[in-house]
């Protein structure tokens, strides 16, 4: 059986990369995939505030990432997703180096490195310090992070980031601004979006209290217009973020 690992790339903090993965966690079950979750952010656990289901991994020193190679050739899960820790550590990125890619790949395992930008430089220059280590080893997939405007010209427009999209392809999903009142309660009240739609009774599945704003119709009729923005966008590239083997809901078997 082989393994996908997405990973998020340990970017400037404040990017959005726990935000990317709380959507790409709801949009596979969705698609009938269930990925093993793996929290390796220490500071933060932002992953398992959504997902308490997330396994945290204890990051006490650099072999403390093997878990991530180790999961993946256990042949239990086709699909993994880690959160790390955010910051550019030269000793993580020192472990990726050390990591087989080439072995790995015979033995069908594949990586992709999430990442996650704004208009902030410094978010695009962390990235870039990643993809410059880690370069065609792994594939991407950018995620446009509009929270702090729509204009992105140290990713659009700079040589270094202008060279990474023409050398390694990478997809690209836009995560529109959200208005600030329903991201601070979706913070509040650690829930995604997927949760909020679903909820009963004024109680989301894990019977969490929606409070008085998310219940709102309005309010869920927009976070529902404004998910699917997001999962379109998730649709056209599938193929990159699905396991190999298997179906997807709404394929024919």
């Amino acid at each position: 059986m082989s393994c996908k690992l997405l990973f998020t790339a340990g970017a400037k903090g404040g990017t959005g990369k726990s935000t990317a993965a709380r959507f790409l966690v709801t949009y596979l079950r969705e698609q009938g995939v269930d990925p093993l979750l793996l929290d390796l952010d220490d500071e933060n656990r932002t992953l398992s505030r959504f997902f308490p289901e997330a396994v945290q991994v204890q990051i006490k020193k650099k072999a403390s990432h093997d878990v991530l190679v180790e999961q993946a050739l256990s042949r239990l899960h086709p699909l993994i997703l880690a959160d790390l820790k955010a910051g550019t550590g030269r000793e993580l990125l020192d472990w990726w180096l050390d990591v087989p890619f080439e072995d790995l790949r015979s033995l069908e395992v594949s990586f992709v490195c999430l990442g996650s930008i704004t208009s902030s430089p410094d978010s695009v220059q962390s990235f870039l310090t990643w993809t410059t280590a880690l370069q065609e080893r792994v594939c991407y997939v950018v995620f446009k992070n509009l929270k702090d405007g729509e204009y992105l010209p140290d990713y659009d427009e700079t040589s270094q980031a202008v060279e990474f999209q023409g050398k390694f392809k990478p997809h690209h999903v836009v995560i529109p601004r959200l208005d600030e009142e329903y991201q601070t309660e979706l913070e509040r009240l650690d829930l995604t979006i997927a949760e909020v739609l679903s909820f009963s009774n004024g109680r989301s599945a894990r019977g969490k209290d929606m409070g008085p704003i998310l219940s709102r119709l309005l309010v869920r009729a927009r976070l529902r217009n404004y998910q699917r923005r997001i999962y379109e966008q998730l649709d056209l590239i599938q193929p990159a973020l699905l396991p190999a083997m298997g179906t997807v809901k709404g394929e024919k078997e």
